[in-house]
């Protein structure tokens, strides 16, 4: 049998090879597909890493906030020392008195001031308040009425504001009568605490996030440092200067304003609206209802315009910026041109002596010990009437308080996306 085998056509009827790849088209469509599938992927991980983050910062915040309301409001209550009649020494007797007393207005307006004073001295929010000197405790004065002898019987001279005197008030080392400075060596325990602890001169530029470090380490919560509660990868040092700061979830330093009167809740946690008298904290002897007071008056107009400065609950503001890094606010006063990072409140706290704030009280408030005339009293102004006066154009000031927007395009928009510890208090 004769085997017969085909012999492959050649030319044209070639067989063709078999593909086993990918067109071009088809491989455009494979990598439009893959970087569609990795795009969602990021912005679901981008999304589910901001919520941890935004959850870590509202939990700091909270821990802090615990720890600071608590020793805000403890000042309502906290025990000064404020005597009456004697807690003043009779040291410029003259003719027939024999002693004097304070009115009870006048010793809650000292309380008002001590408890300002201790505020700026224990919950400091900037190196100022700390260092020796704009840090002291500030000198306190009291208008007191003589106790006198009128036909052989001892009468107190209430009712004649003229023949007051302005004496010191005992606080921290200021001698009664004879001294006019603060002794720098007595202070607060808890002042003297953050001053062992500053080793270095300090930056102002996260000074905020590095006075709540040293406010958190000194205090306790259950006889256990209430630093413990801060996650040791949110305590850093992110300007070099070798003093910790507090970070928010994206590493960031925290802000910290004690007196944010120039913050507009957006929650409208706050009420801003009512003078309380009998409140420490909404109570001011600057504030009246009445009448526009003059440019050059230390009660100046407010900010927000439409009315005068009014006293309102300052409750200290604890602010994150947020996923965008930029908060939008100041943490400190401006003047018209800048912000005022190593502003210090004690240069501030002159107190005019005018009829604005004191009407029937002014007589006898200008004379001090020994017939010494004081133009200016120091008082401790959250509302720093006396800074806006002074920095007042054409009768307007044109520049920011702590907690106010900033004067840019964006600042509105960067502060949309700010956490802070009044949003948590509207949240509850």
């Amino acid at each position: 049998m004769k085997l017969i085998t085909k012999r492959p056509r050649t030319g044209s009827n070639r067989l063709a090879p078999n593909h086993c790849g990918f067109t071009l088209v088809e491989l455009l469509i494979v990598i439009a597909l893959l970087g569609l599938l990795a795009g969602m992927v990021s912005a679901s991980y981008q999304g589910v890493a901001n919520a941890s983050r935004e959850a870590r910062t509202r939990s700091i915040i909270a821990t802090i906030d615990s720890v600071i309301q608590e020793k805000y409001e403890s000042y309502k209550y906290r025990p000064l020392p404020v005597e009456i009649p004697d807690m003043f020494q009779p040291g410029n007797q003259t003719g027939t008195e024999v002693g004097f007393e304070t009115l009870a207005t006048e010793a809650s307006r000292i309380r008002l001031m001590m408890s300002r004073d201790l505020q700026k001295m224990e919950m400091p929010d900037r190196w100022s308040d700390i260092v020796v000197g704009t840090g002291d405790p500030v000198r306190l004065r009291a208008a007191v009425s003589p106790v006198v002898t009128v036909g052989g019987n001892v009468v107190g001279a209430r009712s004649s504001p003229a023949s007051r005197r302005m004496m010191n008030v005992s606080w921290f080392g200021i001698d009664r009568v004879n001294t006019n400075t603060a002794d720098s060596a007595n202070v607060p325990s808890q002042l003297a605490a953050y001053r062992s602890r500053v080793t270095t001169v300090p930056t102002v530029e996260h000074q905020g996030a590095e006075c709540l470090f040293l406010i958190m380490s000194t205090s306790f919560v259950g006889g256990t440092p209430a630093i413990d509660a801060i996650p040791d990868t949110n305590i850093g040092d992110t300007d070099g200067d070798l003093m910790p700061e507090i970070l928010d979830g994206w590493g960031r330093p925290l802000m910290f304003v004690r007196w944010p009167v120039g913050y507009v809740d957006p929650s409208g946690v706050v009420d801003r609206t009512t003078a309380d008298d009998f409140d420490l904290f909404r109570s001011d002897y600057a504030y009246a209802d009445t009448g526009s007071p003059p440019v050059s008056s230390a009660q100046a107009t407010s900010v927000e315009g439409g009315g005068k400065v009014r006293p309102w609950s300052i409750r200290p503001l604890i602010a994150s910026a947020g996923s965008d890094g930029e908060f939008g606010i100041s943490a400190n006063p401006w003047n018209s041109a800048s912000e005022l990072t190593a502003f210090d409140y004690r240069s501030q706290w002159g107190w005019a002596v005018d009829a604005d704030h004191y009407g029937s009280e002014l007589p006898g408030r200008g004379a001090g010990i020994g017939a010494a005339t004081h133009t200016t009293h120091p008082f401790p102004d959250p509302y720093l009437r006396n800074f806006v006066a002074n920095n007042q154009s054409s009768g307007v000031f044109v520049g920011r308080l702590p907690g106010q927007v900033l004067p840019t395009s964006t600042a509105l928009e960067d502060r949309v996306d700010n956490m802070t510890n009044y949003d948590l208090q509207a949240d509850n």
